[in-house]
């Protein structure tokens, strides 16, 4: 399975690359050894709430409006 990681070489070029999970290193572009980093994760919290939105609340919003719009056109 390919997955997204982060990798800086010798000469601090940081390069974002789709690799397998066994790969630690790569030769970068500039020719120095580049080797994987532990890099922070993407998120997003809500400024009010400090609640962490995610897929299963957009699903679940989602999944409500259909319902409502059903129960709307069916009755």
């Amino acid at each position: 399975m390919l997955r997204m990681f982060d990798f800086v070489c010798e000469n601090g070029h940081k390069t974002e690359r789709l690799t397998d999970y066994e790969a630690v290193s790569f030769r970068c572009e500039c020719g120095a050894q580049a080797t994987r980093i532990l890099s922070a994760p993407a998120v997003k919290l809500e400024g009010w709430s400090g609640s962490f939105p995610g897929a299963a609340n957009k699903f679940d919003r989602i999944h409500r409006e259909k319902l409502a719009a059903e129960r709307k056109a069916n009755s």
